[in-house]
């Protein structure tokens, strides 16, 4: 890592603060199991990554003992983070090599961008990951999207006009007693959105 880590840090921290799990949209039909394809996994992690300013790249290689290897980096203005390299052997079946390697290179970037992101995704397909090959993992139930203006609304509906500084102070407070970001920055990360949806419910309740 080189430059300005902390602004890198940041950026991915709100980056994972949009995404969400990864929905398993294909099928292993000679383990009759569900799994999430590489592409599930992209159409999730890069525009939340690109939306804060960060790039992925993903190198094949090989590995000393002939192992085929990925090395997945991220890029941001700041500077570069080096996540490591994930490793596995070439299986080929029927004689076809080169859609081993493909198949196998598709694999690690599956996995080392999920792990990367810290999204989740069962692991069906990666047969010797586990004892059984299954995955007992099951995705968490979504909840309900904020937009950025329906949490302006909701901000105004409890303290008045936005524009006028008083109501703005007691907003912001109480924004950032809940979620640690600024008004601005909240209406960015749908994690923080609900956080204020929710307290905002709260303290309706309470009466205020």
């Amino acid at each position: 890592m080189d430059n300005n880590p902390g602004a890198l840090y940041t950026a991915l921290a709100k980056a994972q603060a949009e995404m969400s799990n990864v929905i398993k949209d294909s099928a292993n039909p000679h383990f009759r199991s569900k799994f999430a394809s590489l592409a599930a996994v992209r159409d999730v992690v890069i525009p939340a990554l690109s939306a804060q300013g960060i790039s992925i790249v993903q190198m094949p290689g090989n590995t000393e003992d002939g192992r085929v290897s990925i090395r997945t980096m991220l890029l941001h203005e700041s500077g570069t983070l080096d996540c490591g390299t994930v490793a596995t052997t070439v299986t080929v079946r029927g004689g076809n090599e080169a859609q081993a390697l493909g198949s196998a290179l598709t694999y690690l970037r599956r996995y080392a961008l999920s792990a990367i992101a810290g999204v989740a995704q069962e692991d069906d397909d990666g047969n010797a990951s586990g004892p059984s090959g299954r995955s007992q993992q099951r995705q968490r139930p979504r909840v309900p999207e904020y937009s950025a203006q329906h949490v302006k609304n909701a901000l105004t509906h409890m303290f008045g006009d936005l524009s006028e500084e008083e109501h703005r102070a007691e907003a912001e407070g109480m924004v950032r007693e809940t979620t640690g970001f600024s008004i601005e920055d909240m209406l960015q990360s749908r994690t923080a959105r609900e956080a204020v949806i929710s307290a905002l419910r709260e303290n309706a309740r309470r009466g205020r």
